[in-house]
């Protein structure tokens, strides 16, 4: 179905913000206060910022199944569920090492493609931290059934209550489903640890949630959606 050109400007606004509030669920529920404002004057002799601890790996059947708007997905046991509007869920590792957001859109015939959901949302990290640095990942990865466009990006954050940056990762994974349809709806998953655990927290945490994903019906939540993510 084609869209007239201020359709799709619309639509990529609305993809916009909606990234916007994914990204910042992310820095919120992790307490992180992005550089580049005004800071003290640094001392001779900084300390350095406490390596973050690694998360316990995660079997399968210790994962919480959550149900959102047109999907499943298991988070681990004692991490908290935030549930934001229009589709936003946040999981938070209770000592704050690793997070995982969610957002369903509505997309009808998925105007706004995968690829540019990501770039999106690099975009908008890349906004945020210093010293953004793109890193080579596969252009695509399946989840829940479905080839989801992916893409990777670190970069530098002030922890909260500390004066010294430290080195973030983040992950952008995206999904139109059902594809070209006019009940299409964009599925965003962004994740984020720092970079020194990102790979123990992948295996541990993350990797596991996505592989829990499923995809379910979006007939009783479509209304839903739309009236608060717009379409």
């Amino acid at each position: 179905m084609l869209m007239m050109p201020h359709m799709k400007r619309i639509a990529h606004c609305m993809l916009t913000l909606s990234y916007s509030l994914l990204l910042l669920s992310l820095l919120a529920a992790c307490q992180i206060q992005i550089g580049g404002g005004t800071t003290a004057a640094p001392t001779p002799t900084p300390k350095p910022p406490a390596a973050p601890t690694t998360p316990p790996t995660i079997s399968a059947s210790k994962l919480v199944t959550y149900t959102g708007d047109g999907y499943t997905i298991g988070y681990p046991q004692g991490w908290t569920v935030n549930q934001g509007g229009g589709g936003l869920v946040t999981f938070d590792d209770p000592r704050g090492i690793a997070y995982l957001s969610v957002k369903a859109t509505p997309n009808p015939g998925g105007t706004i493609t995968t690829a540019n959901q990501v770039s999106i949302g690099l975009q908008l990290f890349q906004s945020q931290a210093k010293n953004y640095r793109t890193v080579n990942v596969a252009p695509t990865t399946t989840v829940g059934g479905d080839n989801w466009s992916q893409g990777s990006a670190t970069g530098d954050i002030v922890p909260s209550g500390q004066t010294s940056a430290v080195t973030a990762r983040i992950v952008v994974i995206a999904a139109n489903h059902p594809g070209d349809s006019p009940a299409t709806v964009s599925f965003e998953i962004a994740y984020l640890t720092g970079q020194q655990v990102f790979d123990l927290a992948n295996s541990a945490a993350f990797g596991p949630m996505l592989h829990s994903f499923k995809f379910t019906s979006l007939a009783a939540v479509l209304p839903n959606l739309k009236a608060h993510g717009g379409g």
